[in-house]
């Protein structure tokens, strides 16, 4: 059914459950497990209160830590899963490294760390939603609720 499955994780609630969801189809399925997190390339720094460069170390160690929470999950289920961090804009990137690997399913959490969400899911997973020529499995938490507007 499927050969090779990429979560992308942000460290968020959502995506420790598109973990666990695609952790269980790559043991269920025998597929091989890719991980992604994409350093978000967009947000400017334009002044000099925040150095761009320790952002972008900041934001590479929260993608360390949300792939080893993959690599964890990945190693109980006795499942080897290949990592990557990437920068750049987050569905671009998860749309291209899928392209690159030939990717059969991607498993994205429906909504992620950031504040600014639209209704029903967040836009890196609405886009990958839309873009993707191959099935993608949105995965939410039970209970999740649009933001109030």
């Amino acid at each position: 059914m499927y050969d090779q499955i990429l979560v992308a994780t942000d460290g968020s609630e959502n995506a420790a459950d598109a973990i666990d969801e695609a952790v269980a189809l790559a043991d269920a399925t025998g597929a091989t497990l890719h991980g992604i997190y994409v350093i978000e390339t967009r947000t400017a720094y334009d002044n000099a209160i925040v150095d761009p460069e320790e952002v972008e170390q900041a934001l590479r160690e929260d993608g360390e830590e949300a792939l080893a929470v993959l690599d964890e999950r990945a190693a109980e289920a006795g499942i080897e899963a290949e990592t990557a961090i990437r920068k750049g804009v987050p569905h671009e990137e998860i749309l291209d490294y899928a392209t690159d690997r030939g990717i059969d399913l991607i498993v994205i959490g429906a909504t992620g760390r950031s504040a600014f969400k639209t209704v029903l899911l967040g836009s890196t997973a609405e886009r990958v939603l839309r873009q993707a020529a191959i099935p993608v499995l949105v995965v939410g938490t039970e209970g999740d609720e649009a933001p109030d507007e």
